[in-house]
C-alpha cells in the first residue's frame, strides 16, 4: 500500500533522469575548422570539386530522450563550410525519399512548409544572431533576432534586407509523392557584409558559432524528422550546443 501511493512519481523520475542523461551526452561549442577558399564562384559552385576535400558534418537526431544521442536520422545528411573575403558558404546535402515544399516565395517560415535547411550563425560578442533558411525550389529566407529572449517579436522577422544566395537542385522530382526520390542539395551564399554590420568581423582572431539544422517532411515518414549538426535538445536556438568556427587562413 505505501509503495502505490509513490507509483505516480516514477513517470516524472524518468523524464527528469532521461533529460540529464541528455544534458550530460553534449559537448557545448565543439569546434569545427572552416577553411577559406581561394577563387570560389557561388555560380555552379553547389558542384565543385572543392567540396570533396571539406570536412563533412554529419547530422544527428534532434534530441527528444536520453535514447537518441549520438544516433543519425533514417534520412542522413551532411553539412559543409568555405568562406572568402566576401561570403560564407554553406553546403548541405540531404537523403530524402520525398522532396518536397509548399513555400512560393522568399521570407517564409519554411519550416512549416516542407524540407528545408536551417542555417545560425551568432558571434560571441553579442546576443544577436541569424536564422537563415535555403530550400529545395532555391527559395531564401533571413531572420535577424537582437536576442534569443526577443524570439517572435516583429524586429525579428526582417527578411531579405541584404540578399543571401541559394542554389538547389533534387535527385528525383519536386513535390511528387508518388514517386521515390534520392537526395536535395543545397547551397547558401552569406554576405560577410551582413554579419559584420554590427562591428564584429567575421574573421580570424573573432569568435563565432554556427549550427545546421533540418527539417525533413515526406509521405514514407511516420513524422516529419528533425536533425542537425552539433547534436541538439531544448530547439533549435539552443547557442550552447552550437559549434565553434575555427577560421582556417
Amino acid at each position: 500500500m505505501k509503495m502505490s501511493k509513490w507509483l505516480w512519481l516514477l513517470p516524472v523520475m524518468a523524464v527528469l533522469m532521461a533529460d540529464a542523461g541528455a544534458q550530460e551526452g553534449f559537448v557545448p561549442h565543439r569546434k569545427i575548422r572552416v577553411a577559406k577558399a581561394v577563387d570560389f564562384k557561388f555560380d555552379g559552385g553547389i558542384d565543385s570539386p572543392v567540396w570533396k576535400n571539406q570536412p563533412q558534418h554529419k547530422f544527428m537526431c534532434y534530441v527528444t530522450d536520453v535514447n537518441l544521442i549520438g544516433r543519425a536520422p533514417v534520412e542522413s545528411g551532411s553539412v559543409q563550410y568555405l568562406y572568402d573575403d566576401r561570403y560564407l558558404y554553406v553546403r548541405a546535402h540531404f537523403t530524402d525519399s520525398d522532396v518536397m515544399t509548399t513555400a512560393t516565395a522568399h521570407g517564409g517560415h519554411f519550416y512549416i512548409q516542407g524540407d528545408v535547411l536551417e542555417l545560425f550563425v551568432k558571434p560571441a560578442a553579442g546576443s544577436y544572431y541569424w536564422e537563415i533558411y535555403g530550400s529545395p525550389n532555391k527559395l531564401r529566407t533571413r531572420f535577424h533576432y537582437q536576442a534569443r529572449g526577443m524570439l517572435g517579436m516583429p524586429s525579428g522577422f526582417a527578411a531579405n534586407e541584404v540578399p543571401i544566395l541559394v542554389d538547389a537542385k533534387v535527385d528525383g522530382t519536386l513535390n511528387d509523392a508518388r514517386d521515390t526520390d534520392r537526395s536535395w542539395t543545397v547551397l547558401l551564399g552569406v554576405p560577410r557584409r551582413e554579419l559584420e554590420k554590427y562591428g564584429t568581423p567575421f574573421a580570424p582572431g573573432n569568435t563565432w558559432y554556427i549550427f545546421a539544422s533540418r527539417y525533413n517532411y515526406g509521405a514514407g515518414l511516420p513524422k516529419e524528422e528533425l536533425s542537425s549538426f552539433p547534436q541538439i535538445q531544448n530547439g533549435y536556438h539552443s547557442h550552447e550546443h552550437y559549434a565553434e568556427i575555427i577560421f582556417g587562413k
